[in-house]
This record gives structure tokens, sequence and C-alpha cells, in this order.
């Protein structure tokens, strides 16, 4: 309905400007001619303005709009390549969905969420412990609002905020899970983009400095 209206309202504004000049050029027609006065030569060369040029390092939204991989936290000096992740590479929206417990449903949630792509590193720690870091990006932030609201991934009383941050938070899990590692996890938002950390160990629960960390230094990228 608004594009109907703004071509009703264009097309009367040109109505309204052909119907003056009829009149005027009637009113003019019957006028003696006037001699126009000459044309000066020295008229100023109009010089084109070059367009702002952004800095990822400085400009939000020409960061975000670079390689995400980019964005993605560093491999610890100590730490290995993990034999299952990718060591840092793009995820399909596919690979997203295949994380989900139901992954027909999540992928058509993603696409109603507006999912743009997505990038993941990980790595090994000397300890055994692994490290998966998810960057989502969604076409909007509404998008990123509702993917983190519909993740089981959830904020209590006992998930601390990340400092700096407006909407990060740590927790983990102190019983082992099916597949005999103890979890910990971080989420958080930066503008359409969000942020998913996930530590596996073997011998004892997470600690929530180290989860804190991770979130931390992966926050302070964006």
């Amino acid at each position: 309905m608004k594009r109907r209206t703004g071509l009703l309202f264009s097309s009367a504004v040109v109505l309204g400007l052909a119907g003056g000049a009829a009149v005027g050029f009637a009113v003019q027609h019957a006028r003696p001619a006037t001699p126009l006065p000459p044309v000066p030569h020295t008229l100023a060369a109009a010089v084109p303005v070059p367009a702002a040029s952004t800095d990822p390092a400085t400009d939000d939204g020409a960061k975000l709009e670079g390689d995400l991989r980019d964005l993605l936290l560093e491999r610890p000096a100590d730490a290995q390549d993990d034999p299952v992740l990718p060591a840092r590479g793009w995820l399909t929206i596919g690979d997203l969905a295949d994380f989900f417990e139901q992954p027909d449903a999540e992928l058509t949630a993603l696409n109603r969420q507006g999912f743009r792509r997505a990038a993941q590193a990980g790595w090994k720690l000397p300890d055994g412990a692994t490290v998966e870091i998810d960057l989502v990006q969604f076409r909007n932030t509404d998008g990123a609002l509702e993917f983190v609201d519909a993740t089981s991934l959830q904020q209590d009383a006992t998930t601390p905020v990340v400092a700096g941050t407006a909407t990060g938070f740590v927790g983990r899990d102190v019983s082992k899970n099916e597949a005999g590692f103890y979890s910990g996890y971080g989420v958080l938002r930066h503008g359409n983009v969000v942020v998913q950390i996930f530590v596996d160990q073997t011998q004892d629960v997470p600690r929530l400095d180290d989860l804190m960390a991770l979130a931390k230094g992966q926050a302070d990228r964006l």
C-alpha cells in the first residue's frame, strides 16, 4: 500500500507541474522576446566528492560486513587443531541445523529468522578439553534476538554475565552428558551476530573463569 500511495502522489505532482507549465507558456508567448544575458565562459567545474571510506577497525558496520572468520578468536599458542572441528571455516545453514534435536524444524526456523551466514573455529587444549566458537549472523537484529531466545542455552541465576556486554552470559552443566563430557557454554549477541561458545572436557566441570575469558575475548573482537 505504501508503494501505491507514493506512485499516486508522484503522479499528482507531475500533473500539477504540467498544467502550470502550459499556462506559463501561453502568457510568455504573448510577450515580446527578451534578450538573454551573455553566458560567462569561466564557470567553475564541479569537482566530484569522493565517497567516505569505511575502516573495519573503527566502523562497526564495516567490520560485521567483512569476513566473519577474521573476527573469530585466535587459537591459543598451546592448543592444537581439533580433528573433528574445522580450525577456521564456514558453517552452512544445514550444518547449524544439524546441531539441534529437530534439524528440519530448526532449518525452517533459521530461514524464518533470516539466517545469513556462520563461521566456526575450534581447537583442543593440552588437558584434552575441546573449544568451539560459532559466529552466526542474521539479516537483522530481530532474527538474532529470536535465535538467542530459541536456544536451549538460557540464562538463569547461575549464569554470570560477561563484563562489557549487554547480552552475554556463560554457564555450565555440573554433571556429565550422555557422551561422557562435562560441558560449559557462553552466549552473547553483538548487533545481528550471535556468538556461541562450547567447551567439553572429561576430567572436571569447566571453570566459570575460563568460560568468561573465552566469551570476553571473543566479544572484544566484535
